[in-house]
């Protein structure tokens, strides 16, 4: 039986790149389907994660329906024994080098230039919604991994957009009122699925407001997992950092 990183790298290669609006692709069963059970298990609490709004500069109102934990240094000892034991052992595969190299494959992407991985669980509640944006500069690609139990929330996936005005094109993560917009498809909630895209300053993508009924029964639960161009990331930290200082 193939280990789960030997599993994602599979279906990694039979991925199929589509090229509207931007450079991406919908991939299912990406964990086999017993991890898949147990990782939904093993999900953490809710008292493990922080609220986007109380923790980025930011300070946008619907990001008070949004909570998440990055998967930093550290991050697994407030878990319990076995949940601790489950995301030591998944971060180990799931964060390396093996697996970004497959991802940056799978889009026919150059890897001479050094990255770096970062990656966070995300939550959502009633309310939340993400106008469309490109992302920030730094991303090279980005993988939403769906948490969904079933397949009864399709509609709640991640949707990519093109601007109704042509040529337009932003550099950075602005975001934008949907309807300078046309969504140009949604990219299904489904269980053990994830959308994958390369950031350009084209790519815009977005979630459409959640409504009480859309998450009443079983939330949208994400993993995100993010491959930086490194030299670029560790700039914008090192200019975060002292700005920070700078404030204090």
């Amino acid at each position: 039986m193939n280990s789960p990183l030997e599993h994602f790298i599979e279906r990694l290669r039979g991925a199929k790149v589509e090229a509207d609006p931007f450079p991406h692709y919908v991939l299912e069963y990406v964990f086999p389907e017993d991890y898949y059970q147990e990782l939904l298990r093993q999900l953490p609490a809710s008292d493990v994660y922080e609220n986007l709004y109380e923790v980025t500069d930011l300070k946008l109102g619907h990001f008070r329906h949004r909570d998440q934990r990055d998967m930093d240094h550290g991050w697994t000892e407030r878990l319990p024994d076995e949940q601790r034991s489950f995301w030591t052992s998944f971060n180990q595969w799931f964060l390396g080098e093996e697996l970004s190299r497959a991802v940056l494959d799978s889009f026919g992407s150059e890897t001479s230039s050094p990255v770096s991985v970062e990656s966070q669980f995300i939550r959502h509640r009633a309310g939340y919604f993400l106008g469309p944006h490109s992302d920030l500069y730094t991303k090279r690609v980005v993988l939403l991994l769906y948490l969904a139990p079933d397949n009864s929330a399709e509609h709640l996936g991640t949707s990519l957009y093109r601007p109704k005005q042509a040529g337009f094109s932003c550099p950075n993560s602005k975001h934008y009122p949907f309807e300078d917009f046309i969504r140009v498809k949604t990219a299904p909630y489904r269980r053990n699925s994830l959308l994958a895209f390369v950031r350009s300053d084209i790519s815009f993508h977005g979630l459409e407001p959640l409504s009480e009924q859309d998450v009443a029964i079983a939330g949208r639960d994400v993993i995100q997992y993010v491959i930086h161009d490194k030299a670029a990331r560790e700039a914008q930290l090192e200019a975060r950092r002292q700005a920070q200082e700078v404030r204090e």
